[in-house]
């Protein structure tokens, strides 16, 4: 390119930067009166059921939030909240008759309802079932028809303490038996009232229409070493067991500390309670104890489990942190107390 040419390419686009400044510069703004004033328009999460208009289109539609505010996530569109903490769900089918061929009219596992299922989701006998199973009676249909369903071979008894994930028999409740809320206990239906027996009550799968009737404390005292305790507001109390002073009871911490909570080893099933003295520079620990920066507390350092009094373990005291300490609390101390 000649020096020419160069410098007419120059001009040009520098009077074409220039225009376009100016049209930029003189293009009135958006009309700010115009806008939406949000600062008086505030966000609200909504805990409604979807069922209700103004909440119309705030979930997605197989999803319904509880009067209790429990989300519940991949629920069927025939069920809907009801004002107790639980679910409502109208039947699909009344008869066997009304179902397509090889399938019956029965109740859905999870939910309740009555509906359309097919025949090899049952069994016959045994036979259709792995040695680990038993091919026990479940449910009969709208028309009258026994169903049978492949169910694990267990052991323990209603009101016995089951995991519901064991692997072997012995952890497994007995036939007919469902596990919910950590015991074994008859099947029942959240919605009747007369389900359970004196001194258990029904409690909810995590569908909160069918469940088990589990052994109450809320009329009883709990025996030595455990606490009653519900999840949620409504729910059906029971006894836990526990380990360390009953700090949150009958045997409340000192001025200086507090009743931390969490759980103790190995299967993070047992809860644990522990009173912690309050520690920082105007306030250091007692001799032998050190204070832990991070959350506000005092420890006794430790290596082993030897190296603490029985019957507190040497725990690690922060994720992803090598210091131990000796306490109940398998988990670790709070971040930041109180």
């Amino acid at each position: 390119m000649t020096p020419r040419k160069l410098c007419l390419l120059i001009a040009f686009t520098a009077f074409v930067t220039a225009v376009g400044t100016g049209v930029w510069l003189a293009w009135p703004g958006p009309d700010l009166t115009a806008q939406a004033d949000l600062s008086d328009d505030p966000i609200h999460l909504s805990f409604e059921s979807s069922d209700d208009p103004d909440s119309a289109g705030s979930e997605p539609p197989d999803v319904v939030v509880l009067s209790n505010g429990i989300r519940l996530t991949d629920v069927p569109t025939n069920c809907h909240a009801d004002t107790r903490g639980s679910l409502v769900c109208e039947d699909r089918c009344d008869t066997d008759a009304a179902c397509p061929a090889d399938s019956v009219c029965s109740h859905h596992r999870d939910f309740g309802f009555r509906d359309c299922q097919p025949l090899h989701r049952f069994c016959d006998d045994a036979s259709d079932c792995t040695s680990s199973d038993t091919c026990q009676p479940v449910d009969t249909s709208a028309s009258g028809q026994v169903l049978r369903r492949c169910v694990p071979l267990g052991t323990l008894r209603a009101g016995e303490r089951c995991t519901g994930y064991a692997r072997e028999p012995e952890g497994h409740c007995a036939p007919g038996l469902l596990c919910v809320h950590e015991f074994c206990g008859p099947p029942c239906n959240v919605h009747d009232a007369n389900a359970c027996a004196t001194g258990t009550e029904c409690a909810p799968n995590p569908y909160r229409v069918l469940g088990a009737c589990v052994p109450s404390c809320r009329d009883r005292a709990c025996p030595a070493g455990e606490r009653c305790e519900t999840d949620y507001a409504g729910e059906v109390p029971i006894c836990r067991p526990f380990v360390g002073p009953a700090c949150l009871d009958a045997a409340p911490c000192a001025a200086n500390q507090d009743c931390l909570r969490g759980f103790a080893e190995p299967t993070l099933e047992t809860e644990a309670f522990e009173c912690r003295t309050r520690c920082d520079d105007k306030a250091p620990c007692a001799k032998g104890l050190t204070c832990d920066e991070t959350s506000g507390y005092c420890f006794q350092p430790c290596t082993l489990d030897t190296d603490c009094p029985t019957p507190e373990r040497c725990h690690v005291l922060h994720r992803r942190e090598s210091q131990r300490g000796c306490g109940f609390i398998a988990e670790g101390l709070p971040t930041f107390h109180r």
